[in-house]
């Protein structure tokens, strides 16, 4: 990967999908005709559970109407025409606010964790939370704000000042010696970070009260902890068991990623909305590399970005080869939640047939969480979804390892994926008629 750029070229159009986190959509604040100016709020939720959405571009409201969306559907969305200007709200930084106005600031700026929750919400998820820990697994990601190092500590312990949590964890890779490097090199507050790794049976709180800090730097195993893997990031680093159908809150945890951090430093010492994002892209492109790009930004923008595509592209996967989306077309925009993009050729495509289960048992060997795929997968097929539930079919971490080493070729993770909607739409008609 060569060094991180930001992309400044002006897209045709911009998308900027009006639900770019898990909950309630916004509705549109403009109308089509209508001149837009960067940072201005075009998307405005109600209830609890929201992230605004703000323009990172200049520009005419072309559409407000459903367009293709990274998660692989079609989602409503405000169609700018951008044009060069550069004029902006008022960025109005507020330094030395209290707790609950930093909140509130949070808030406003829009700002999404990785796994889609807003982040206003992760840090006071209505539990006592004692441990902040930053998920900096991806190696590709984190390096990417290595220049911004200083801004991102920054930001965490902001994070921490905000939801009143007192301490914090920061989380990266054994095998990323870059970034574990750049964090052995920082200084936070005036003196060197404590930079440990993760040994046998010790978790967190052993180095937390061996360093006397309040944030530490930890290297786990070579595991990159994706949104699905919560609750296993929990276990592993604090030592915190979590039961089926818990979230870490429950133990008193919760989690934000390296760009949620640089965002809330943005967002308060800057006073700016949450506009933009550093997405890896990989695979069969001319020159992979991390991109700074504004949301609403076209894939295929990013993709000319590194050098274009490298032969005939046979699939475009958001956020991962091994738990990702395939997308059908490179129109589809950046959004808040948008970590990565690889891209394959039509040779790289698997498109071998699934035969049926040889019971190998290689899937049950590689689970982290030690499931029974390939049965719940069996199970799922025939559409007994209560009996995926016996086997714990909800606890799946998605992380598509057993899909890789099943000799098979099954469609583990696909089929595991739709038991759990079952799932979850059979306990949502439950409560449903318990309510009634």
């Amino acid at each position: 990967m060569s060094d991180v750029i930001k992309l400044d070229k002006l897209p045709e159009k911009v998308i900027l999908p009006l639900k770019q986190h898990d909950g309630i959509a916004c509705a549109p604040l403009v109308k089509k005709g209508e001149e837009v100016i960067i940072g201005q709020k075009i998307g405005d939720c109600e209830g609890s559970d929201l992230a605004y959405v703000h323009s990172p571009y200049c520009g005419t409201v072309a559409s407000i109407e459903d367009m293709p969306g990274p998660g692989g559907k079609r989602v409503f969305s405000v169609v700018l025409e951008p044009t060069e200007c550069t004029a902006s709200i008022e960025f109005l930084p507020e330094k030395n606010a209290p707790p609950s106005r930093l909140m509130e600031i949070i808030k406003e700026a829009g700002i999404v964790e990785y796994y889609e929750k807003p982040t206003y919400l992760a840090l006071k998820p209505g539990a006592r939370i004692d441990t902040l820990i930053m998920n900096a697994t991806f190696p590709l990601i984190t390096r990417a704000y290595l220049p911004f190092l200083d801004k991102v500590l920054e930001g965490f312990k902001l994070m921490l000042e905000a939801g009143g949590i007192s301490k914090g964890a920061i989380v990266l890779r054994a095998d990323d010696k870059e970034s574990i490097q750049a964090f052995k090199n920082a200084k936070f507050d005036g003196k060197p970070l404590t930079v440990a790794p993760l040994i046998g049976k010790r978790h967190a709180d052993y180095y937390f009260e061996d360093a006397d800090a309040d944030i530490i730097v930890l290297v786990a195993g070579k595991k990159t902890y994706t949104p699905t893997m919560m609750n296993l990031l929990a276990s592993d680093v604090m030592g915190r068991r979590i039961p089926l159908g818990y979230t870490p809150s429950d133990v008193h945890l919760t989690v934000c990623g390296v760009k949620s951090a640089k965002a809330v430093y943005d967002a308060i010492n800057e006073g700016k909305p949450y506009l933009e994002n550093a997405v890896t892209v990989t695979g069969a492109v001319n020159a992979p590399k991390s991109v700074i790009v504004r949301f609403g930004t076209p894939v295929k923008d990013v993709i000319e970005a590194c050098g274009g595509y490298k032969g005939e592209p046979g699939k475009i996967i958001i956020n991962g080869s091994m738990g990702g989306v395939a997308v059908y077309t490179d129109e589809v925009p950046i959004a808040k939640n948008t970590t990565g993009i690889v891209v394959q050729t039509k040779n790289e495509v698997l498109r071998d047939e699934a035969t049926e289960c040889i019971h190998c048992a290689r899937c049950v060997d590689v689970c982290p969480i030690n499931l029974l795929p390939g049965r719940i997968a069996v199970m799922a097929d025939c559409g007994m979804y209560e009996k995926c539930g016996e086997y714990y079919a909800l606890s799946c971490i998605e992380c598509g390892e057993c899909a890789a080493v099943c000799p098979a070729k099954r469609h583990l993770v696909q089929l595991i994926r739709y038991s759990k909607l079952q799932l979850q739409k059979m306990n949502e008609a439950k409560n449903a008629e318990v309510t009634e």
